[in-house]
């Protein structure tokens, strides 16, 4: 696949395809990978990001990042048609950055890639959206990743779930017994405090045994109230969520960060 054809694939806003253009004319030599090595050692993929950085050199809005990885993900689209993985996966698991893409604009005003740390999961063919929630098959359980735009209707992550084990038993057999687990703000029991008993995320939560809760985190504000590092009075209240959850913080409450694993359905 060539990488205008991906640009369009992903629905790339204009303004990164002209910036990612820019820097593949002007990018020194090639950043030499074997795609399968990638796939079949986790050790590439982790060394991944810290490679393609010194490959890039200064690169202050992550383009340069960008156009390696998708680059890469030209070459994965390959492997997705040889294992006979349907397109719409391999679309919906690469918009992963067109999402953070937009969502940093939305923010900040600006376009900037700085999520390069996570992009060598989908590109190991490690972790795949389906349906509302992404995938990661690791050794010894299999993570759900909840995506910022995920549905959390009940009907919408059972959809996805059936997905995933109809996409795990032709793909991945190995990993079929497997637990499911997640890590996240949104298993927080603090949350009880702060919804409504019939909300999405309410439902969602109670689907997982909540195993461990780490009280002292702070990643929540990144998630609820993007772009505020800290609790202050100017925090925004767009949603009742935030106004709830805002109100708590400010009384000194903490949500936190929490692991579960899924109940058996």
């Amino acid at each position: 696949m060539e990488h205008n054809e991906l640009y369009q694939r992903l629905g790339l806003p204009e303004q990164v395809v002209e910036a990612l253009s820019e820097y593949g004319k002007t990018r020194r030599g090639s950043f030499l990978l074997k795609i399968e090595n990638l796939i079949a050692d986790i050790g590439v993929m982790k060394e991944l990001e810290e490679k393609i950085k010194d490959f890039v050199g200064e690169d202050p809005d992550g383009f340069g990042m960008l156009w390696e990885e998708l680059d890469i993900a030209c070459k994965v689209f390959d492997e997705y048609q040889k294992r006979g993985i349907c397109t719409d996966i391999f679309d919906d698991t690469m918009k992963f950055c067109t999402r953070f893409l937009n969502e940093h604009y939305r923010i900040h005003g600006t376009y900037r890639f700085v999520w390069g740390w996570w992009f060598p999961r989908q590109l190991s063919m490690r972790e795949y959206r389906l349906g509302a929630l992404e995938y990661e098959f690791c050794e010894d359980r299999v993570f759900i990743h909840i995506p910022s735009d995920a549905d959390l209707s009940k009907p919408s992550v059972m959809d996805s779930l059936a997905r995933y084990h109809e996409f795990c038993g032709k793909y991945f057999p190995e990993c079929s017994g497997l637990p499911l687990c997640c890590e996240s703000w949104l298993l927080s029991p603090a949350l009880h405090k702060l919804l409504k008993e019939d909300s999405n995320i309410l439902q969602f939560q109670d689907m997982f045994e909540i195993t461990e809760t780490d009280e002292e985190s702070t990643a929540v504000m990144d998630w609820v109230f993007p772009g505020c590092a800290r609790v202050l009075e100017q925090l925004p209240e767009t949603t009742s969520l935030q106004r709830n959850m805002k109100k708590y913080l400010l009384l000194g409450g903490k949500v936190g960060w929490s692991k579960g694993v899924l109940r058996r359905m």
